[in-house]
């Protein structure tokens, strides 16, 4: 594996890392904050919550990530890596949010990161034309 792809991989691993964290603390928040009346006041408390707050930073550093990876490769290559999200989303609602994740739902998890991994690993031509 070339150095190029390995920086845009372990960049991209961040990236993931990052969005589903920022999903999973956004849920988090949004549950907590589940009131739709009580004025302005209750809302932009809602929004404030250190989860809500936590999660959009994390997702923001997600696109920063995301844009990094694009500059050094292909959309073609990054995006697909962007997929191991769906894994990762999973095991977090499970076992951070604990939500129910059902047997179909582990399985297309599955098909999509076994896809990144053809995608990561099946390309042997470079990364971006210069």
């Amino acid at each position: 594996m070339s150095s190029d792809k390995l920086r845009v991989i372990v960049v991209m691993f961040f990236a993931v890392l990052a969005v589903s964290l920022g999903e999973a603390l956004l849920s988090k928040g949004m549950k907590l904050t589940n009131q739709v009346s009580g004025g302005w006041l209750v809302q932009v408390r809602g929004v404030l919550n250190p989860s809500v707050v936590g999660g959009t930073a994390l997702m923001a550093s997600y696109f920063g990530l995301y844009m990094l990876a694009l500059k050094w490769a292909d959309l073609s290559f990054v995006l697909p890596l962007s997929g191991l999200s769906y894994l990762l989303g999973a095991l977090l609602a499970k076992y951070f949010l604990g939500e129910t994740v059902t047997s179909v739902r582990w399985m297309g998890a599955i098909i999509i990161t076994l896809g990144v991994v053809v995608v990561g690993l099946g390309d042997k031509q470079p990364l971006s034309k210069p």
